[in-house]
């Protein structure tokens, strides 16, 4: 029987740029996701808990997107909270780039996003 992770399912991948900010071995998860070998990074996931909390948690979200089991809206909506408690978090915003591209490349951008409301004018 084989395992569903072992066998290659097409990925939706965010731009395989792996972030330099990463520490190393997450740096190897987030290249087994761009790759598309996800039991693989699960399993690296799994033996990473010596990581900083956060930026499991966002090579969490990463997975779950390349693996179709969350849209990159919902991901973008979760990674909100990693900016707005730091707003220069490297790793939060090169994902967050990754999934908008994603995003706008699939169709499925919103304008509420990626433009700011216009402003109020006196009548």
């Amino acid at each position: 029987m084989t395992k569903p992770d072992s066998r290659p399912v097409e990925a939706r991948q965010p731009s395989p740029g792996v972030s330099l900010a990463l520490p190393q071995e997450l740096r190897g998860v987030a290249q087994l996701i761009d790759a598309g070998r996800f039991g693989e990074a699960r399993q690296q996931l799994d033996r990473s808990s010596d990581q900083p909390a956060d930026l499991l948690e966002l090579m969490r979200l990463k997975l779950s997107v390349a693996e179709h089991v969350l849209e990159p809206s919902s991901a973008i909506e979760s990674l909100l909270s990693f900016l707005m408690a730091d707003p220069q978090n490297p790793t939060a915003l090169e994902l967050y780039r990754e999934l908008s591209r994603l995003q706008y490349s699939s169709g499925h951008s919103c304008l509420s996003y990626s433009h700011p409301p216009p402003p109020l004018r006196d009548r």
